[in-house]
């Protein structure tokens, strides 16, 4: 199954276990080696059948010139998990992955059956967050200008504007830029960069808040400890119906990575309840 036509477009696709279904969903210039890193797919794979998939641009999956907004990939979340023969599924989604995993639960709320949102923030609720005030993204920031490409503290959303510097980079600072981020972020970039993926992710794309708030399945909103997406993870648990929000122990956005045995705890922790609640609820 590594290589699997969903739609129009090939998708790189891995999958293990049996039982109830959980999608897992990367964020924006990620891939799915989040999964098995944090070991998510070796653990949850014990319980249920997981699928995790290269987003559309992404990793091994085919890259489009356009359609990156949030409506698009919840559109192949949901074409994927026909492919899979699961009619319905839990989605796990990270970052933008989360933003996903929302929009996928608004298009089919039938199909989903719980949400679990790692530190996503939403077009729509971008005026809650202040990513400038994040010390890493200053770090970044300090970075990325010494190597020539300048990130606004204002427009600190726009990938747009970053991905196209990045293109653009004279050879002398794509050199810089590449030594400060590394060359596979740095591949990730470039490939992004000669797509409309930048632009298009920063759209509501349809996930208004009206939407965001008819949102009634079981959700989980896990966030690090020092994320810099709290205010959103505090609307979250305010505005849903059935949301809680847990955060990540001495993590910030990349809980999977920074912290991974506390996030897989929370995840399973969850899928865990939300499941023995479904069967409890179907006995009656």
């Amino acid at each position: 199954m590594p290589r699997l036509k969903v739609g129009e477009l090939t998708f790189h696709v891995q999958q293990a276990g049996s039982g109830p279904d959980v999608v897992l969903i990367h964020g924006v210039t990620g891939d799915l080696s989040i999964w098995y890193l944090c070991r998510a797919m070796e653990s949850l794979a014990t319980r249920f059948r997981v699928t995790a998939f290269d987003l559309r641009g992404h990793g091994y999956t085919d890259v489009p010139k356009s359609a990156y907004t949030s409506a698009d990939m919840a559109g192949d979340v949901l074409t994927l998990m026909d492919k899979v023969d699961a009619p319905s599924a839990h989605l796990v989604g990270h970052s933008f992955g989360g933003v996903v995993a929302m929009h996928a639960a608004v298009l089919a709320p039938d199909r989903i059956d719980s949400l679990i949102l790692s530190d996503p923030y939403f077009p729509a609720l971008r005026h809650l967050e202040q990513l400038s005030r994040w010390g890493h993204w200053q770090n970044f920031r300090q970075e990325a200008e010494d190597a020539g490409v300048t990130l606004s503290a204002e427009f600190w959303y726009d990938l747009g504007k970053f991905f196209d510097q990045v293109v653009h980079l004279d050879a002398e600072k794509m050199l810089k830029f590449r030594h400060a981020v590394g060359l596979p972020t740095m591949n990730r970039l470039m490939r992004l960069g000669k797509t409309t993926c930048g632009d298009d992710v920063k759209e509501e794309a349809g996930l208004t808040t009206e939407k965001i708030h008819a949102v009634h399945v079981p959700t989980l909103a896990l966030y690090g400890e020092f994320s810099p997406f709290l205010a959103t993870a505090d609307y979250l648990s305010e505005h849903l119906s059935d949301c809680r929000s847990e955060l990540v122990p001495l993590a910030q956005h990349r809980a999977p990575e920074e912290n991974p045995v506390a996030f897989l705890a929370a995840v399973e922790r969850f899928l865990v309840e939300v499941t023995t609640r479904s069967l409890a609820e179907s006995s009656r």
